[in-house]
């Protein structure tokens, strides 16, 4: 059955399509919102579709259109972008193996195989921010639709100016959208020429120039006009983040720019050329870890199934083309991806450096690929050694893709942990806190998109660009001026046009201690000394806990189509909850707290969770409880002697109980407090 069964290019969509879905995806339920996905998403919630425009006049003013059309429909449910954001790859995918086909009718094997590395090439592994990056995707899959529509107007003279007309604006719609593959508008006569030479069979070299002249001149011009615009005429809201420094330095010191361009781009094509084997990581190895059991299976049974396919693949051949085609590939492709880099290097910037760097590396994605084909063509005449290794290459991308994807699912829990379990320690903070902690608390986040997550965990302001919350990390620049903060001193905070002021004593110091632990807001009198880290230490006495509030505001919760349902009450409930009774001394409350989560065979992973419960016990004169209870910590755990002598200290000081003090003689021996 097998034998008579064969591909043709009907079938190329859905094999790329379910390519895709096996690298990117299969963990879609799973990934949330990441870095710049949270300021679109704010906007969503809070303005609608009006805080778009005034938010991109700072880089790019019409981008905005993006998120006009799309954040109306998608809303603020994670799992509607990322289905969105594939389809966004996956056509991008589908028009750069139709305008391939044009370029190279002869060699559609070779064009399918091109096609199938994009798909995967793993330079670019942030799909999961799919917000963000939908924009990103809207331009690629844009900037192909415009190479397909030019090549499309090459065959005939009817309806030739429509055609090119279309395709024209598409090309400037992908540039004035975001400026990424601008690089690629000049590589448009290349594909021109190759095109004339290969579907048309033109050998004669001058008539192969003057076709190319005649078909591209009017991209070359809107180009041209595009940069010029860009360069003089845009006026943005602040400096340009994407100046073009380069053109100043090498006016200024010429040798040393040329220098320093040469070093990033060879830094970035070795990285491009390296990226396959970064994902060959032996320390994942690990047989006893589900999710490499399963990961390492998808992929192999992923490249199993498309090694299949490709040894199935009967196209059907159109013209002749030169023997030399590797050759021919080889310099296209790797033309291809240094004009996709260029913008990137002249704005100083680079694809194999910082955690989101990669992303320069786009537009180098579709060169390389050709490239990588050519130099299989040249490596080898045999079609099962080249679809060998494309399917060993496609495996190790998918491995790192799920790996990737999971370590950014890994975030997202993070995120809906602490997010909820803060909503259930604060379900009210003023407006105008500062939330401090230590470093940066998500992975693949950053400060100012954690500080749009508090923003939306609580009730909007009537001005949305008037941010009630922002987050601070201590070391990144607060660290320098700690003697200030706890006299008291104002904190701002921007993005764009969204703005905070506060005060350093109206903060909330927020501590993360670990997974399986829960969030914990610090008290200037908190005992955890030792725990807390030294950064979060030095400020602790401006923690404000008056900033918090019992009750939320006008029956406020956090909203679950972004931040998903609220999870179950397990211990951490049951201690933020304890720890919000604490801070407004309601005993009581405390004490039933905790009973309620032992009957439900609740129990916390740290035994220093138990300390609102010893300080509800001894302010309710409970002291022998307390003292069972301080004796029995012991037992368990000998690392936080000292906060539950803190613990006892405080109340003696506050309620001078003559039982307290004997008491405490006995935990003093039981513990040697502060020894």
């Amino acid at each position: 059955m097998l034998n008579k069964l064969y591909i043709n290019n009907k079938a190329v969509p859905f094999i790329i399509l379910f390519l895709l879905v096996a690298s990117f995806g299969l963990l879609i339920p799973k990934l949330g919102f990441y870095w710049d996905d949270w300021p679109v998403i704010f906007m969503t919630e809070t303005q609608g579709s009006t805080g778009f425009w005034d938010f991109y006049q700072y880089d790019r003013p019409f981008s905005a259109w993006t998120y006009l059309l799309s954040a109306p429909i998608l809303g603020t449910s994670p799992i509607g972008w990322h289905i969105y954001s594939l389809l966004l790859r996956w056509l991008t995918v589908v028009f750069l193996w139709l305008t391939l086909q044009k370029i190279w009718p002869s060699k559609p094997r070779q064009t399918f195989w091109i096609a199938l590395l994009f798909s995967v090439y793993p330079i670019f592994n942030q799909q999961p921010v799919a917000v963000a990056y939908s924009q990103h995707w809207t331009s690629y899959l844009f900037y192909f639709v415009s190479i397909y529509l030019m090549l499309f107007s090459q065959k005939g003279r009817r309806f030739y100016y429509p055609w090119v007309l279309l395709s024209a604006f598409f090309s400037l719609i992908h540039m004035v959208t975001m400026e990424y593959f601008i690089g690629l508008e000049l590589f448009r006569p290349i594909i021109l020429w190759t095109y004339h030479y290969n579907y048309e069979n033109i050998s004669n070299k001058l008539v192969i120039f003057k076709k190319t002249l005649f078909s591209s001149w009017p991209y070359l011009v809107l180009l041209g006009i595009y940069v010029i615009w860009r360069l003089f005429f845009l006026n943005l809201a602040d400096n340009d983040p994407n100046d073009p420094v380069f053109l100043k330095q090498i006016t200024e010191a010429p040798v040393q720019a040329l220098l320093d361009l040469l070093q990033i781009a060879l830094q970035d094509l070795i990285y491009f050329l390296s990226s396959w084997f970064v994902g060959i990581n032996p320390t994942i190895i690990d047989l006893r870890r589900p999710f490499f059991i399963v990961s390492t299976g998808i992929s192999l049974i992923t490249v199993v199934l498309l090694g299949l396919v490709l040894s199935r693949y009967k196209p059907i051949f159109q013209a002749s083309i030169s023997k030399r085609w590797h050759l021919q590939a080889v310099l296209f492709g790797i033309t291809a991806a240094l004009f996709g880099t260029l913008p990137v290097w002249m704005i100083g910037r680079q694809a194999s450096l910082g955690l989101y760097g990669n992303r320069f590396g786009l537009a180098a994605m579709f060169g390389l690929s050709v490239a990588l084909v050519g130099f299989l063509e040249w490596l080898s005449n045999r079609i099962s050694v080249k679809i060998t290794v494309i399917c060993f290459l496609i495996g190790i991308a998918i491995h790192s893709h799920l790996y990737t994807a999971k370590s950014y699912v890994d975030s997202w829990e993070k995120q809906q942990r602490v997010y909820w379990q803060l909503s259930w320690r604060a379900p009210h903070i003023q407006p105008g806190t500062a939330i401090i902690s230590d470093g940066e608390i998500f992975r693949y986040v950053g400060i100012y998109s954690t500080a749009m997550g508090f923003a939306l965990l609580y009730p909007p302001t009537e001005d949305p660009q008037d941010m009630a919350y922002w987050f601070f990390s201590m070391g990144r620049g607060l660290n320098n001026m700690t003697e200030e903060m706890i006299s008291g001193v104002p904190l701002t905070g921007s993005l764009r046009n969204y703005f905070f002021e506060g005060e350093s004593k109206d903060a909330l110091l927020l501590y993360l201690p670990g997974k399986n632990r829960c969030v914990r807001i610090l008290r200037v009198n908190d005992p955890n000394t030792k725990e807390i880290p030294n950064l979060l230490k030095q400020v602790i006495s401006i923690s404000n806990l008056d900033r918090i509030k019992k009750d939320a505001h006008r029956d406020w919760s956090p909203p679950e189509n972004i931040f998903g349902k609220e999870p179950e009450h397990s211990w951490c409930y049951y201690f933020e909850s304890a720890e919000l009774a604490r801070q407004y001394q309601d005993w009581d409350e405390v004490i039933q707290l905790y009973q309620v989560a032992e009957q439900q065979e609740y129990s916390p992973s740290e035994m220093i969770e138990y300390l609102p419960l010893i300080d509800a016990l001894l302010h309710t004169d409970r002291i022998e409880e307390a003292y069972q209870l301080s004796s029995q910590i012991k037992r368990l755990s000998d690392k936080i002697d000292d906060p539950i002598c803190r613990v006892w200290l405080n109340n003696i000081e506050n309620q001078n109980n003559t039982e307290i003090i004997y008491t405490y003689e006995k935990i003093n021996k039981l513990l040697n407090c502060f020894d």
